[in-house]
């Protein structure tokens, strides 16, 4: 396991092991808690217009699954990874209500929306080397999520030359990332075979 993908030790004196595993619990669930509320009125891009509140939640259990030893902040902040760029929450609102390390992660994962949008796509794939573990995982899961969505709720108006653009441009932003969990990595390009045989096959009918 990566060293920054190592559990964190609880802060102050250890309990027994059913404080902790309450602890965690009740961190993780106000994380479920303040994103839903942050989130409330998105919806995903989908026909399905799903609420937002699943993507998150999809990133974290994504986390779980591939590396279930990851320590709480990093999954805390898989959940709200997209609270600051989607619904103007602040860092120091996070750091408050949680602490530093999952406020910086959600930070380091979210794009400035006052930039063009080929712009912030850009800094993604420019930024995803300096990222520390946590945030490459973080990154790493959201991208698995969003290619996914790519099979099951497309966003509404979107081609195939489209679609296989964006999971062309997810595969540079995770190169780097990769190195932080092989099972994610190896989702992630599962995930994109399949998108990309489908909407390849879809592009040959409507050539035909």
């Amino acid at each position: 396991m990566h060293e920054g993908l190592k559990p964190r030790k609880s802060r102050g004196t250890l309990g027994s092991p059913f404080t902790t595993v309450l602890r965690f619990m009740q961190l993780l669930l106000k994380s479920v808690d303040f994103a839903a509320r942050a989130h409330r009125d998105q919806r995903r891009k989908g026909a399905a217009q799903e609420p937002y509140i699943n993507h998150p939640i999809e990133v974290s259990r994504l986390i779980v699954e591939c590396e279930p030893h990851t320590g709480e902040d990093i999954l805390c902040a898989a959940v709200l990874h997209d609270v600051i760029e989607d619904c103007g929450a602040t860092r120091d609102e996070i750091a408050a209500c949680f602490n530093d390390i999952i406020a910086d992660i959600v930070l380091e994962v979210s794009d400035d929306k006052a930039l063009p949008r080929d712009e912030r796509k850009a800094k993604q794939i420019e930024t995803a080397p300096n990222l520390t573990s946590g945030a490459k995982l973080v990154r790493l899961a959201d991208k698995v999520a969003n290619v996914g969505a790519m099979l099951t709720d497309t966003p509404v108006g979107w081609d195939e030359r489209q679609i296989l653009t964006y999971v062309d441009w997810a595969e540079a932003v995770i190169a780097p990332c990769r190195e932080v969990s092989d099972n994610l990595s190896d989702r992630f390009d599962a995930i994109a075979r399949d998108v990309r045989i489908f909407h390849q096959n879809e592009l040959k009918e409507a050539g035909k």
